[in-house]
């Protein structure tokens, strides 16, 4: 019988999601396919920290990054419930049935835009609608229903593109998870 894990609750994951290192570890986790050696983590972690690309790290960099992941930081997002890592492997993944971190860590910026996407359209909508009320001459000899197709179908796409990029899980690079 497998044994389930606890729900974290949210001052649990405040905790496990106050260290960088951590965010960082789940975050690099989440653009993987399949499970990656610490080792790798450990340097990709390093460069970011040091603000640097793998290939120009120190030794001693790396070193130190990789002893707190298998010392500290992995083991704790282990017993969390949030990856899975074996110690004789090295390979540690982001568990299928991880809690959902992304509202702790998400800095929205990708939310935000879609409110002014949905303004954008709203105001472009109005303007088509106004125009042809007041009978600006191409507008004007638009049909009503042919204008609320317009409106309506506008609205549809841009909440369908909403919708798959959600669901896609695009984001940013730019993505806010803290300072190392």
């Amino acid at each position: 019988m497998v044994e389930e894990e606890p729900e974290l609750s949210r001052d649990q994951m405040f905790d496990i999601l106050s260290s960088s290192r951590r965010r960082y570890t789940l975050y690099y986790l989440r653009q993987q396919k399949e499970p990656v050696q610490l080792t790798d983590l450990a340097e990709e972690l390093a460069a970011w920290e040091n603000d640097t690309t793998v290939e120009e790290l120190s030794s001693q960099a790396r070193k130190r990054v990789y002893v707190s992941l298998y010392q500290t930081h992995a083991p704790k997002l282990q017993e969390a419930g949030l990856i899975t890592y074996d110690a004789d492997t090295g390979e540690i993944a982001l568990r299928e049935d991880a809690p959902e971190v992304e509202p702790f860590i998400s800095n929205g910026d990708d939310e935000s835009k879609w409110y002014q996407y949905y303004a954008t359209v709203a105001l472009l909508n109005a303007l088509l609608l106004l125009g042809a009320i007041v009978g600006v001459p191409p507008l004007s000899a638009i049909s009503p229903l042919i204008i609320g197709l317009v409106v309506i179908s506008s609205f549809l796409a841009l909440s369908i593109a909403h919708a798959v990029s959600r669901r896609r899980g695009k984001r940013d690079k730019s993505f806010d998870i803290g300072e190392p």
